[in-house]
C-alpha cells in the first residue's frame, strides 16, 4: 500500500499556444531558470535523504526490539509496533533510494521552462495527493486498534500493527505537508516570474480544464 502511494505519478501543468511554443525553445542557460530546477532537484535530494534516514532509524530500532521476545510464544504488543515499523519503512528506504537516484540523474542544466514548471507542479501534486493517503492510513491503523479490542485472541498483533501504522502515517502526513508547503513557497513565486518573461519575450500561459 505505501509503495503504491510513493508510485502513483501525476500529470503535470500543461502549457499550449505561444507560450508553450516559446518556452520548449528556452533552454536553462537562463541564470533564473537553471536556479529553479537546481533549487528543486536539492530539495528532492532533502526528500530523499531524510526519509531514507528515518527509515534507517526506525529498521534498526524496530529490528532490535522485536528481537527481544521472538522466542516467546505469547509476543506482545511492542514486538508486533516494532515487527510494522520494519516492515513499513523498509518500503520507505526503497523509496527514498529510487527517489535519490532519479535526482542524480536529474541535470538542472537541460531543462526548458515548460519542464521545469511540470516537474514543480507535478512534485506538489504528488505531495498534497499522499497526505489524503497519508490520512487513509490513520484511519487504517485506528480501524487495526479497534478490531483488537474486540478480538481478544488477536489483540497484541491488531493493535501492535495498528498503532504502528498511525505513528508512521502521521509522521508521512506531516512530512508530506510540510514539504508541499516548502515546494510552494519556494517555487510559485520563481515560476511566475519565469512565465512572466522569457527570453524570448513575454509568455501566455492559456490553462485546459
Amino acid at each position: 500500500m505505501n509503495g503504491l502511494k510513493r508510485i502513483a505519478f501525476l500529470a503535470g501543468t500543461l502549457l499550449t499556444g505561444n507560450s508553450a511554443t516559446a518556452q520548449q525553445a528556452t533552454k536553462t542557460d537562463n541564470p533564473a531558470l537553471r536556479d529553479f530546477s537546481r533549487q528543486r532537484i536539492q530539495h528532492q535530494r532533502t526528500l530523499g535523504l531524510t526519509l531514507g534516514s528515518y527509515a534507517l532509524a526506525n529498521i534498526a530500532v524496530g529490528a532490535l526490539a522485536a528481537s527481544r521476545d521472538r522466542t516467546r510464544p505469547d509476543r506482545t504488543e511492542a514486538h508486533y509496533f516494532h515487527r510494522m515499523n520494519v516492515y513499513w519503512n523498509v518500503v520507505n528506504l526503497a523509496i527514498a533510494g529510487a527517489g535519490l537516484i532519479g535526482s542524480r540523474k536529474a541535470n538542472p542544466d537541460n531543462e526548458t521552462l515548460s519542464q521545469a514548471v511540470e516537474r514543480h507542479e507535478g512534485m506538489k501534486r504528488i505531495l498534497l495527493f499522499n497526505t489524503g493517503l497519508d490520512v487513509a492510513y490513520v484511519a487504517g491503523g485506528a480501524y487495526l486498534i479497534e478490531r483488537g479490542r474486540n478480538h481478544p485472541d488477536d489483540r497484541n498483533r491488531l493493535t501492535g500493527f495498528g498503532k504502528s501504522i498511525v505513528v508512521q502515517g502521521g509522521f508521512l502526513f506531516v512530512f508530506d505537508l510540510v514539504n508541499y508547503a516548502l515546494f510552494k513557497r519556494r517555487g510559485d513565486k520563481q515560476q511566475a516570474l519565469l512565465l512572466g518573461r522569457t527570453s524570448e519575450g513575454v509568455g501566455l500561459v492559456v490553462p485546459l480544464k
